[in-house]
């Protein structure tokens, strides 16, 4: 973060590494649920945290659709999954409460899209034979 605020920005193929800030605020949600067997304040403030760094790079969409292919893609993946799965846990716990069901929907289709894709991308690059070059 530090990094971000006052250094010199990042180069283009380390930007999907941006989706990291969601992984840590979806894994906490899940992990308190798992040490307290509910979910309290804490756990539905952090969850939001995760919400809005969801939201916040959803809104940067455009820069991201400009970004030529690079392994970093990687780290779409793992952070929608863990908000998508915090989602469904929240939703289990409040008794159906369609708002995270909803949420977690769409992460998670937002996860099998970015899977499935950057999976594709990555076979194309192995076998074209860009995936070691640097660019």
């Amino acid at each position: 973060m530090q990094r971000l605020i006052f250094e010199q920005s990042l180069e283009t193929k380390f930007i999907p590494t941006l989706f990291i800030f969601i992984a840590p605020p979806s894994i906490f949600v899940l992990d308190f649920h798992s040490l307290f067997e509910t979910h309290g304040i804490l756990s539905l403030m952090v969850y939001f945290i995760a919400l809005f760094f969801v939201l916040l790079l959803l809104f940067l969409g455009k820069i991201f659709s400009k970004l030529s292919f690079a392994p970093s893609w990687w780290a779409f993946t793992f952070p929608l999954c863990a908000f998508s799965i915090a989602s469904f846990d929240l939703f289990i716990t409040y008794k159906f409460k369609y708002f995270y069901g909803f949420l977690g929907i769409l992460a998670l289709i937002l996860a099998l899209f970015a899977v499935f894709f950057i999976s594709y991308k990555t076979l194309r690059a192995v076998a074209n034979g860009d995936i070691f070059k640097e660019h």
